[in-house]
């Protein structure tokens, strides 16, 4: 148990070192980064997140590798964001660090009041994943515009 506390707070402190060091890729777009970590191992955190957006019909399912997932996600005024998690197993596999981010695909859409954090929000609680052991989430208004305004449904 001593071992697991010590890989779940090793964890935790490369999550904020990873969100302090972040930058956005693009200040043009609308865009959200968020940082989450799991007591689970980073195979049942991939299925829980592909089963998910499969079930979701504004999402489409692109890409799919062991360690990323890429989608598009679809709002109802027809706007397009580019959704991808990235996992990367935590020591000894005995958690995961996953990385979601979401840019919409529109110049224009830079303040869309958290849009692009429910993109990604509402995938990882649908999944069931919010409840997990050992969840933690990450990110702040720096690297998801709109993150104080968000009202995810």
């Amino acid at each position: 148990m001593a071992a697991r506390t010590l890989v779940v707070a090793c964890a935790l402190f490369l999550g904020l070192c990873i969100i302090a060091s972040s930058k956005p890729a693009d200040t043009t777009h609308a865009y959200c980064k968020i940082v989450w970590l799991l007591a689970l191992p980073c195979n049942d955190v991939h299925m829980a997140v592909v089963t998910q957006i499969k079930t979701m019909a504004s999402y489409k399912l692109g890409s799919v590798t062991p360690m990323l997932i890429q989608a598009d996600h679809t709002s109802g005024v027809r706007q397009v964001e580019h959704v991808n998690f990235t996992m990367i197993p935590t020591a000894m596999d005995q958690g995961c660090h996953v990385e979601g981010s979401s840019m919409s695909e529109f110049w224009y859409s830079l303040l869309d009041n958290g849009t692009n954090y429910c993109n990604l929000h509402s995938v990882m609680q649908g999944s069931g994943l919010t409840n997990a052991p050992g969840f933690e989430e990450f990110t702040n208004e720096w690297l998801c515009l709109g993150f104080g305004l968000s009202t995810c449904k």
